[in-house]
């Protein structure tokens, strides 16, 4: 890997590990925001100086307004923008980034990465968020998933990785699905196939339900069909898919479980993020050092 400078802004347990791994490796890395780290850099100014590469958190922002930091400082978009353009740094990565903010930064020259656009991620990612979702299923219930009657809403790649782990674990599985491409990849690993449409109808029988459409699927319509013994680990991108609210008000057992793999698996979870970003710093061909 190229000797580069890193900087890591905020970030979760696993960047404390991300941190260790690059300089493992003998790279410069320096750090601001987050609590797990020891020797944060006195201010972004300090820690953006002479770096070449910044990695922000997962996800970059909550509101659109602050950088989404694991602690007390608060740093604006607009303030960040401003500082990667005047300490001119050459890349910026992080997660969940909207479109908005991408053209910012490519407008200010800096070669910007969405971690959840690159594939390898996302489909290496989706085997701790599986882990994490079942380990938080099994906490949260009085049943084992041995033999009970699990619905996955979304065949995606966790959907596919959850489906997979759920019946090797022996429970009854469903998938719902929308497209005949779907339909025929669930029925030829022998799940059973839910038209997404008969959701609804079909609901109640299932003992644990597992969301990964990022989109409100389980609004009061098809709340009111669940079982009140039922438990939902809601594992899509913010804000989830489920109407909480509504869920907590008839006494279901809704829980949105957000950031997984660096909750459960904050060590395989930092070398995926390594391995992107070796890819990324030689894709765009990032020289050891940069010339101030």
């Amino acid at each position: 890997m190229r000797r580069i400078n890193i900087g890591i802004l905020g970030g979760d347990y696993r960047y404390k590990i991300l941190k260790n791994l690059f300089e493992a490796d003998g790279l410069d890395v320096k750090t601001f925001g987050n609590i797990h780290i020891e020797n944060n850099s006195s201010s972004l100014d300090e820690m953006l100086d002479n770096t070449d590469l910044l990695i922000g958190p997962i996800p970059y922002t909550k509101d659109k307004k602050y950088i989404n930091l694991f602690c007390e400082d608060k740093i604006s978009i607009s303030e960040l923008l401003l500082k990667m353009k005047s300490k001119k740094i050459t890349c910026f990565v992080a997660g969940v980034i909207d479109e908005e903010f991408k053209n910012k930064v490519k407008s200010c020259e800096i070669n910007v990465y969405d971690f959840f656009e690159i594939e390898t991620v996302a489909v290496k990612n989706a085997v701790p968020t599986a882990e994490g979702a079942i380990m938080t299923a099994m906490e949260e219930s009085e049943k084992t998933l041995f033999g009970s009657n699990n619905l996955i809403l979304g065949y995606g790649r966790c959907g596919k990785i959850l489906a997979h782990t759920l019946k090797g674990l022996g429970a009854n599985v469903s998938v719902s699905y929308r497209k005949q491409l779907d339909l025929a990849y669930i029925s030829a690993y022998n799940y059973n196939p839910v038209k997404f449409d008969d959701v609804e109808k079909v609901i109640g029988k299932y003992d644990f339900i597992f969301n990964t459409i990022p989109a409100l699927v389980l609004n009061k319509k098809v709340l009111n069909c669940v079982s009140k013994n039922a438990t939902i680990i809601d594992i899509a991108q913010a804000p989830g898919g489920v109407d909480y609210n509504y869920a907590r008000s008839i006494g279901l057992r809704a829980l949105y479980c957000p950031g997984l793999p660096g909750r459960i698996a904050p060590v395989t979870a930092a070398e995926i993020l390594k391995e992107a970003v070796e890819t990324i710093v030689a894709e765009i061909d990032m020289p050891y050092h940069k010339n101030r």
